[in-house]
C-alpha cells in the first residue's frame, strides 16, 4: 500500500467525527473552514484514484474511455447532485432543488470544461457530436416544460427517467473503435480504486457542500443564489476534479464525457427523480436567468462539439459566459 494511499484512508476515517463536530458546532468559522478542506481533498484524492479505476476498467473491458466517462464517471460525480436535489425536494425546497441541479450542469460547462479546455485542448470522437445533441435536446425539453407550465411535475419526471434509459440502451449498442490499451491494474484493483474512489467523491462533496452552505447562510444570502453558487460548485466539484484530473492525464474521452454525461444524468434523473419526490413549483424570478444561462452554455457545448477539439479560447469563454451569470446572479 503507497502512502497516498494510507493518507485518504486516515483523512476518510478522521472526517466523520470531524463533520459531527461540526453539525454541532454550525457557527464555528474555524472549524467550517477545516471540514471545507477535508471535503476538497476527498474529492480531489477520491477523483484521482476514481480516473484510474475507470480508465483501467475501460482497458479490461476493451469499452472506449468516453463511454466510461458518460457512464460510470458521470453517475459517480452526479450522486451529489441527486442526493441534494431530492433531499431539497423531500423537504420542500424547490429552489434548492432546481437551483442545485441547474447551477451544476451551468457550471458543470461554464467552470469545469472550460478550465479542462484552458489547460489543454480537449480531442472529441465523433460520438461526441451525438451526445451533445442529446444534452441539447433535453435541456430544451426541461425548458418548455418549465416555462410551459412553471414547473416539474412528477409525470415529466417519468418522461425523462424514460428518455434516460432509452439513452442508456443507445450507448450499449454502440460499436466504437476502442484504442488497444494494456491495463496497469488488475481488474480487482481497478475495481477498488473505482469504488474508493467513488467514496471519497460523494462523502467529500457532501462534506464541502454542507460547510459551504453553513458559511453562506452566515452572511444571510437567499436560497436561490446559495443553490445556485455554494451548493451547485460544491456539487460540480466531483466532476471539476475527475475532469482535471483525467485532461492532465490526456484520458480526453473521459474529461469530456464525464461533462455531457453528468448534465444529461443532472437533466434526466437528478430533476427527473426530485419531481417525483415532489413537484418542483418555480417563481419566474428563480427560474430566467438559470434557465437562460443553461440554454446559452449547452447552445455553446453544441457548437464546439461539432468540431474535432474544444480549443482553449472556447474554454476561456465558458469560463467569462460562467462569469457574467455569477455577476448577474449576485447582484
Amino acid at each position: 500500500m503507497r502512502g497516498k494511499d494510507i493518507i485518504f484512508i486516515v483523512i476518510v476515517f478522521v472526517s466523520f467525527p470531524m463533520y459531527y463536530i461540526m453539525i454541532q458546532n454550525s457557527s464555528n468559522t474555524g472549524i467550517l473552514a477545516l471540514n471545507f478542506v477535508i471535503g476538497i481533498y476527498l474529492l480531489v484524492t477520491g477523483s484521482d484514484y476514481f480516473v484510474e479505476g475507470a480508465s483501467s476498467i475501460a482497458a479490461h473491458l476493451k469499452v472506449s474511455e468516453h463511454t466510461i466517462g458518460l457512464t460510470i464517471v458521470a453517475l459517480a460525480t452526479s450522486l451529489p447532485e441527486m442526493s441534494v436535489s431530492d433531499i431539497a425536494s423531500f423537504y420542500g425546497h424547490p429552489e434548492t432543488s432546481w437551483g442545485n441541479a441547474v447551477g451544476s450542469n451551468i457550471a458543470n460547462i461554464g467552470l469545469v470544461l472550460g478550465i479542462a479546455a484552458i489547460i489543454m485542448p480537449l480531442a472529441l470522437s465523433k460520438y461526441v457530436r451525438r451526445d451533445a445533441i442529446t444534452l441539447t435536446l433535453v435541456t430544451g425539453l426541461l425548458l418548455f416544460f418549465v416555462f410551459v407550465f412553471n414547473q416539474v411535475t412528477w409525470w415529466m419526471g417519468v418522461v425523462f427517467v424514460v428518455i434516460y434509459i432509452i439513452y442508456l440502451n443507445d450507448i450499449r449498442g454502440r460499436k466504437e473503435e476502442v484504442e488497444e490499451i494494456n491495463p496497469d491494474k488488475s481488474m480487482v484493483l481497478s475495481v477498488i480504486y473505482t469504488i474508493l474512489g467513488a467514496l471519497g467523491i460523494v462523502w467529500g462533496a457532501n462534506v464541502l457542500v454542507d460547510s459551504a452552505v453553513d458559511i453562506s447562510r452566515m452572511f444571510g444570502i437567499p436560497e436561490i443564489v446559495i443553490a445556485a453558487t455554494a451548493i451547485a460548485v460544491g456539487t460540480s466539484l466531483p466532476e471539476l476534479a475527475t475532469t482535471v484530473s483525467a485532461t492532465i492525464k490526456k484520458k480526453h474521452g473521459i474529461a469530456v464525457g464525464n461533462i455531457i454525461g453528468s448534465n444529461i444524468f443532472n437533466t434526466l434523473i437528478v430533476v427527473g427523480s426530485a419531481a417525483l419526490i415532489k413537484p418542483i413549483k418555480l417563481q419566474a424570478s428563480s427560474l430566467l436567468l438559470t434557465s437562460s444561462f443553461l440554454a446559452i452554455l449547452t447552445l455553446m457545448v453544441f457548437v464546439f462539439a461539432m468540431r474535432k477539439k474544444i480549443s482553449k479560447i472556447e474554454g476561456i469563454a465558458f469560463l467569462v459566459t460562467y462569469g457574467i451569470f455569477l455577476f448577474f446572479l449576485v447582484i
